[in-house]
């Protein structure tokens, strides 16, 4: 799967709307969105190191990255600063104002940073779980919106959600995302 164009025609076949007349691209495409919201917040939560980013300063005050979800690390002077603690006379960095406050020049901010929100066209530039991860997640909405049944899509989702961390998670190779995986649609 190369585009979102791609994931939506294949989400279309799961639910049987392949002449687009129960869902838009857009509604889908809003879904897909949700999704990467949701596996963001998922793999913040479980400490997973990704899609991180590397930012240089040549100033102790550096603007916050708009596309900043946490910083992973800062260093200076081949040292990792800590986290300043609020309330606190201890070294280290703090946020202001929309700035990363830093207690000395010439940084290297290292950053996690969140992932593109894709239009209808583009290529999607994620690992093959996490976009299989996507089409569930649009999947399971789509479904339910078509049978309201809320208990469902949240037992659903989170099932899923606990299957991305053990992929995510996993010390011994790839967990794929399938059927047989106590997930059942």
């Amino acid at each position: 799967m190369k585009t979102i164009k791609d994931l939506i025609s294949k989400i279309r076949i799961k639910i049987n709307d392949s002449s687009s007349f129960e869902f838009s691209d857009d509604e889908l495409l809003s879904y897909i969105h949700a999704g990467i919201t949701q596996l963001e917040m998922l793999l913040l939560s479980n400490r997973v190191k990704f899609n991180i980013t590397m930012l240089q300063t040549q100033s102790n005050i550096c603007p916050v990255p708009d596309d900043l979800l946490e910083i992973y690390k800062v260093i200076i002077n081949d040292n990792t600063i800590p986290l300043k603690e609020e309330y606190s006379n201890s070294f280290g960095y703090f946020i202001l104002n929309n700035n990363i406050m830093l207690p000395e020049n010439n940084a290297l901010i290292y950053y996690i940073k969140e992932y593109e929100r894709y239009g209808i066209d583009d290529e999607i530039n994620m690992s093959a779980s996490y976009i299989d991860y996507l089409y569930l997640y649009t999947v399971i909405k789509a479904l339910s919106r078509l049978e309201f049944n809320m208990d469902k899509e949240e037992k659903e989702l989170l099932q899923l959600s606990n299957m991305i961390i053990k992929t995510t998670l996993s010390k011994y190779g790839s967990y794929t995302l399938k059927r047989d995986n106590e997930f059942a649609l």
